[in-house]
């Protein structure tokens, strides 16, 4: 046990150092490459490779296997090491036995490898793991952790009673010695499904007894107890909900048709992109327009509304303002924000700068219309576009819409 905290204590050392490393690379690619902050593979391989520094070291060395075969077609394991019967792994189990297994009476090993397949019979493992499973997702809950141990000890005596069922007192001493010599030999009882783990005490106590199974009212009324326990928590869930409060603002009503045209949202327009246009970063259309203008130029809103604040890989830092019936306008790769989630705006009110944050080229200004769910063209919403156009963002909507 001495050898595998140092190992664990290893294990976590190099992946508390390959951490900041992950960190610091990916960084400084993801500046190089904007593009890379869209690849979910780079981001779950980096995991992975975070979890293998971790895992690796603390797998078994097959190097100090002395003997592998198998048993009532199960690959068998033995490891020169000072730990308990087990089994290792899930779907198909191997039995683990440590070399001093040797130095038990025939009798004994026979009953401790009995132990361990009837394990693998009940298919204990697989209920292990979920159980396992379901501590880690109800980690904040004690409870959780208590009933998964409970478990486990449930197993080890069902195991227990199955494999002494039927069997003289004789054997019963000499599975009862068995695991006093095994919990002498090993430097601390282990968790999971190992012989050696639980509390000796009682174990010994209940072999020396015998174990009875529970009277057949009881296993009848436990799950219908547990069904009831569970469907009472679902019924009041309702009522101990947090109430959702209101609103913070209500929002204009907008007319059926497309209203008067808003405000511009920069002082000075210059429009370098027009809405629809197919480009090397939009091959699918442009979704709004941009409007170039230096970093720091101040932004306004277009017109009343209740404003968002979000911040993305594609868009950067961007407002949403929501003018109601169904209306938005967007407002993205700002280099500053000036309002939180929620505040209400009025037309022409600042509501940050001009920057270059998420997939953008360069500092400008990206506009979007947004109706029912739907991309609208902003220059039914918008005056003057044209005649504030580049004439290279002239030339390029006329070749793909000859206008």
């Amino acid at each position: 046990m001495l050898l595998f905290s140092l190992t664990l204590l290893q294990a976590s050392a190099v992946c508390l150092v390959t951490g900041p490393l992950l960190w610091a690379l990916l960084s400084l690619a993801q500046r190089r490459w904007p593009a890379l902050a869209a690849q979910r593979s780079v981001w779950l391989g980096a995991q992975l490779v975070l979890a293998a520094v971790f895992v690796l070291p603390l797998l078994p060395d097959t190097r100090q296997l002395a003997q592998r075969r198998r048993l009532h077609g199960m690959d068998v394991l033995e490891v020169d090491a000072p730990i308990s019967p087990m089994l290792v792994g899930v779907w198909r189990p191997r039995l683990l036995l440590p070399a001093h297994l040797a130095q038990f009476t025939p009798e004994q090993r026979q009953l401790v490898i009995a132990h361990e397949l009837t394990h693998a019979r009940r298919r204990d493992p697989v209920l292990l793991l979920l159980a396992n499973l379901l501590q880690a997702l109800l980690w904040f809950n004690p409870a959780a952790r208590w009933l998964a141990g409970q478990l486990a000890w449930a197993q080890e005596l069902g195991c227990d009673r199955q494999v002494l069922a039927g069997r003289p007192a004789r054997q019963r001493q000499q599975y009862a010695a068995a695991l006093v010599r095994q919990l002498g030999l090993q430097a601390q009882p282990l968790p999971g499904l190992a012989f050696g783990g639980g509390s000796m005490a009682e174990r010994l106590l209940r072999m020396r007894d015998g174990q009875t199974r529970p009277p057949a009212a009881l296993r009848v009324l436990t799950p219908l107890l547990l069904c009831a326990i569970g469907a009472a928590s679902l019924a009041l869930q309702p009522a101990l909900a947090w109430a959702v409060a209101a609103a913070p603002a209500t929002l204009p009503a907008a007319p059926a048709t497309a209203p008067a045209l808003w405000r511009n949202p920069l002082d000075t327009m210059r429009v370098t992109g027009f809405f629809g246009v197919v480009r090397q970063l939009t091959p699918r259309g442009h979704r709004g327009i941009d409007l170039g203008a230096r970093r720091g130029t101040p932004v306004h809103a277009a017109a009343d509304g209740i404003a968002s604040v979000s911040e993305d890989a594609r868009l950067g830092k961007a407002v949403r303002i929501d003018h109601g019936g169904g209306v938005e306008s967007l407002y993205a790769h700002l280099d500053r924000v000036t309002l939180t989630t929620g505040m209400a705006v009025t037309a022409w009110q600042a509501i940050g700068t001009v920057g270059a944050t998420g997939l953008a080229t360069g500092p400008h200004l990206h506009f979007e219309v947004i109706r029912d769910g739907r991309l609208q063209d902003p220059q039914q919403w918008l005056a003057g576009l044209d005649a504030n156009a580049t004439a290279r963002a002239l030339r390029t909507r006329k070749e793909q819409f000859g206008h």
